[in-house]
């Protein structure tokens, strides 16, 4: 080994590697890149690249803005990379994960293909919008369209398995919410329609859909009924016979006071109300009674088909309602009447009934009327007529007065019996002929009270219209005595 280091060729040549070896380390400029370094980078420029957001909490808040929408990008790298590289590999994103409501000003950040880097990217932050969603709870209003089968009508829509969603939006557009709503077609129906699905949406003002509305449910099952043309009406009770003897209704609650009939259109239009016959004597004690709902004809179906009324029976009790004037009816023109009997051209009448009514009863509520109709000048007794309230009815005292009818007529026009006393003169009830016809309130009637539970007959001469106006429909007695006018039932 000695010998061939000592060699001179051997020396000769690892003298020139050497310094070859010096030479190239003093020329060597490493602030110059190589040349095949320098020739192989690129840069390349996109004018517009999406930007993304993400992370935003859709549960509270929406993006309601975000600008600008894309972004001018520049890039470099070798020209393989760039060729490899799609439009897609190059993603621009904003975190919206920490904002909350109000304006906002982030950063974008570039996610680019490997071996790319980022030279330049004009601008580099975007302006986001977001707003707090809400939501409210709307009633669900569901409008049928089109004409069902001829003779039908449509029924309001019954919605399962609630009539109520929850709408939510932005704040700004919630308070655009005018209803929530469906249609849904009837045209041509004659049955009822049954569990149809029918898809929600909410509206403005003007009936438009609101875009981006989340409604929870978004779907309901709608029930239509297609029925025959059907009209509701007021409910009245007709009171037919006599309490049982010592008994009086103090109380009289309908548990409803209207029902929905059913039939022909053109019948249904002369319909005001319908009724129903209360038999007075089966009320022998407090308690609900059920009452069927009087048939009509051509009437095909009711709803209610009967009515339960709430009654309050007690035992009776009288008042004496004393000095209540007479008003005379039906006399013929050019004669003239006066009350001979009793002499006041006053009488006294005993009212039997509830103690509770009783008490609250007053001469201006009963009226007493004779009726003249048919008779000439003489001397005539004429039963009077007594209408009462509802469940009140006359049990004594006067039923017939004596009636002097004349012909004769003063020159002056003013008849007199001689003693100064007017006689009464056919004319308006209401607010003419004798000054004592007017009521029993305006003329001193007084009101008496024997005290004592009885149950007197009526005398069949005289006739009353009694009732006692304490339930909620109304009631009229087709049970009173000979001469009594019914006068016609409210609705």
């Amino acid at each position: 080994m000695d010998k061939w280091l000592s060699h001179p060729t051997v020396m000769k040549l690892v003298a020139l590697t050497l310094g070859i070896i010096l030479w190239a380390v003093v020329h060597f400029d490493d602030t110059q890149p190589a040349a095949s370094v320098t020739s192989s980078l690129e840069t390349k420029t996109f004018s517009a690249v999406k930007v993304e957001t993400y992370g935003l909490n859709e549960r509270n808040y929406v993006l309601k803005n975000a600008a600008p929408q894309s972004v001018k990008l520049t890039v470099r790298g070798t020209r393989s990379d760039l060729l490899k590289a799609s439009t897609e590999d190059y993603r621009l994103r904003v975190d919206l994960s920490t904002v909350t409501e109000g304006q906002h000003t982030l950063k974008v950040q570039a996610e680019l293909p490997r071996g790319v880097d980022l030279v330049s990217m004009t601008p580099d932050t975007i302006s986001v919008n977001v707003e707090e969603l809400q939501t409210k709870e709307f009633e669900v209003a569901v409008t049928t369209k089109g004409t069902p089968a001829q003779g039908y009508k449509a029924g309001i829509p019954i919605l399962r398995p609630t009539n109520r969603v929850h709408v939510t939006l932005p704040s700004s557009e919630l308070a655009k919410v005018e209803s929530v709503g469906a249609n849904i077609s009837v045209e041509g129906e004659s049955k009822t329609i049954k569990s149809k699905s029918v898809k929600l949406a909410a509206y403005d003002a003007d009936g438009k859909p609101i875009q981006g509305a989340v409604l929870d449910p978004a779907v309901l099952e709608v029930e239509v009924p297609i029925t025959n043309p059907y009209k509701t009406v007021p409910l009245q009770f007709k009171l037919i016979g006599q309490m049982p003897a010592g008994l009086s209704i103090a109380s009289f609650k309908p548990e409803t006071e209207q029902l929905t009939i059913y039939g022909p259109q053109d019948v249904l239009d002369k319909i005001e109300f319908a009724e129903a016959d209360v038999d007075l004597g089966t009320l022998t004690k407090s308690g609900k009674a059920t009452v069927p709902i009087k048939q009509i004809d051509s009437i095909t179906e009711y709803s209610p088909t009967e009515v339960a009324v709430n009654v309050e029976v007690v035992l009776s009790q009288t008042r004496t309602i004393q000095g209540l004037p007479v008003t005379i009816e039906g006399l013929a023109d050019g004669l003239h009447a006066k009350i001979t009997d009793p002499a006041s051209e006053k009488v006294d009448i005993v009212m039997q009934g509830a103690p509770a009514v009783l008490d609250t009863l007053q001469p201006g509520d009963v009226d007493v009327v004779a009726d003249l109709s048919g008779r000439g000048p003489g001397v005539y007794t004429v039963p009077i007529v007594v209408n009462s309230p509802r469940f009140v009815d006359q049990a004594g005292g006067n039923t017939t007065i004596t009636v002097e009818i004349s012909a004769d007529v003063p020159a002056n026009g003013t008849p007199t019996d001689g003693s100064g006393q007017t006689d009464i003169v056919q004319g308006d009830t209401s607010a003419s002929g004798s000054a004592d016809t007017k009521t029993g309130s305006e003329n001193g009637g007084t009101v008496t009270d024997p005290g004592t539970d009885s149950d007197p007959k009526t005398d069949s001469n005289s006739g009353s219209n009694s009732g006692a106006n304490a339930g909620s429909g109304s009631a009229s007695n087709d049970n009173a005595p000979s001469g009594s006018e019914q006068p016609p039932p409210s609705e």
